[in-house]
């Protein structure tokens, strides 16, 4: 089978052709339709993880959507033809990846497109259990930091379901797409400084915060737009020093997603949900080739994409 792969750390990787998996006895072999690209994948690739687990040749990538071609002995959830989505740990920039039947992994909806499917799990489950560990309530408000990106697109929109006020901070040229999410307001971080522009707009404090980009000097700052005591802060890339935040009388969490309740069947359902009634809308930013998916990895890397890459297979 074709694979795109890497012989070594930190180099762009290429086509490989691979052994097709067999099925253990509790997995499913699945025929890859579209593989979703997410940051985790250039960061694994250019050594930012440190050295992988995974023998080389490594397959990247991790979400992606397909149909069911085989299954193990045990297998009792998943039958031939089903289409799922959910995460591949072996990876999935792939033609076919075999994927445990306990792991994040679920069936795909009528109605919901291979390369939407793909473009959900580890981006829309970041954001859920961001979400859930916020204990957002209706008529709160929730600043989003990056907020037209995969991750903060789907909190924003999470939010927005469950009645909370969402302020986004996103380039001005993005307002429009942040409206279009569901933002209540819009801070343009190219044109203001924007925790001066939350604390002129919410005086009091807003109740909570999801920032997916901000290192930590820049959470410290951030701590500023947040209600004092109680104010609630979530990092999705590990940047929060809680200690901190708990000394100010606020509270702030690392959201490790694949140590959450999220990270699961009951989460890739959840997000289903939300997508077929509307409240959650999959934003594809652009469909990728496999074997150009060197090219969708540097255009990720950019940090400028709005929405989600896609990988056709």
């Amino acid at each position: 089978m074709r694979a795109f792969a890497i012989d070594q750390l930190r180099e762009a990787g290429s086509l490989h052709e691979l052994a097709m998996p067999e099925p253990a006895p509790d997995h499913v072999v699945v025929r890859v339709r579209a593989a979703g690209v997410n940051p985790a994948d250039w960061k694994l690739r250019d050594g930012l993880f440190g050295m992988p687990k995974r023998a080389f040749p490594i397959v990247l990538g991790g979400d992606f959507a397909g149909v069911v071609e085989r299954v193990g002995g045990e297998m009792r959830d998943f039958a031939p033809g089903d289409r799922i989505f959910g995460v591949a740990p072996s990876g999935s920039y792939a033609e076919y990846v075999s994927v445990e039947s306990s792991g994040v992994l679920a069936k795909i909806p009528r109605g919901i497109s291979d390369a939407h499917a793909a473009a959900l799990p580890t981006a829309g489950l970041t954001a859920l259990a961001a979400v859930e560990w916020l204990e957002l309530r209706a008529g709160e408000s929730l600043l989003v930091v990056g907020a037209t990106g995969g991750v903060g697109g789907y909190a924003v929109q999470i939010a927005k379901a469950r009645g909370v006020h969402v302020i986004a901070v996103a380039r001005s040229s993005n307002e429009l797409a942040a409206r279009e999410l569901g933002a209540a307001e819009i801070v343009a971080y190219d044109l203001v400084d924007v925790v001066a522009a939350v604390r002129a707009k919410h005086p009091g404090g807003v109740d909570a915060v999801v920032d997916v980009v901000s290192d930590d000097g820049g959470l410290k700052r951030m701590a500023a737009v947040l209600r004092c005591p109680g104010g609630r802060l979530a990092s999705t890339i590990f940047a929060a020093d809680e200690t901190w935040f708990s000394e100010h009388g606020l509270h702030a969490a690392n959201i490790a997603t694949q140590y959450t309740p999220q990270w699961s069947r009951g989460g890739l359902e959840e997000l289903a949900r939300l997508t077929e009634r509307g409240a959650l809308r999959v934003h594809v930013a652009v469909e990728v080739p496999l074997a150009d998916a060197a090219l969708a990895l540097e255009r990720s890397k950019t940090g400028r994409v709005t929405g989600k890459i896609v990988l056709t297979v």
